[in-house]
């Protein structure tokens, strides 16, 4: 069993900037879960996504591929399937991705 409590939780700076993430675990095919912030804003490039992927909007308000999302929303992406994700206001997003995503642009 893997626990992580919000109170131990450790942040670190992404290369974009506005964007945080705390990883829970990676996983044995390459991907990772875990809670990433964003300050209102921010932008997370074009990326294509080799595996699934589940995201669950914690709190504030995200467009992920042109889709606005808000505390409680669900968003299933597809092996193959590419989107951008932008802070529509600070935000918090939990994400499992079952690879790892490339970036495709800026």
């Amino acid at each position: 069993m893997l626990v992580n409590r919000a109170v131990d939780r450790e942040w670190k700076a992404t290369d974009y900037p506005g964007i945080e993430r705390s990883l829970f675990r990676n996983n044995e095919t390459g991907g990772r879960s875990s809670v990433v912030r964003l300050a209102r804003g921010s932008r997370f490039p074009c990326h294509t996504h080799h595996g699934t992927e589940e995201v669950v909007v914690l709190s504030g308000k995200v467009s992920i591929g042109g889709v606005e999302l808000e505390q409680g929303d669900y968003l299933f992406t597809s092996a193959g399937e590419e989107h951008d994700v932008v802070a529509v206001s600070d935000a918090a997003i939990f994400v499992s991705s079952q690879k790892a995503t490339p970036v495709v642009g800026p």
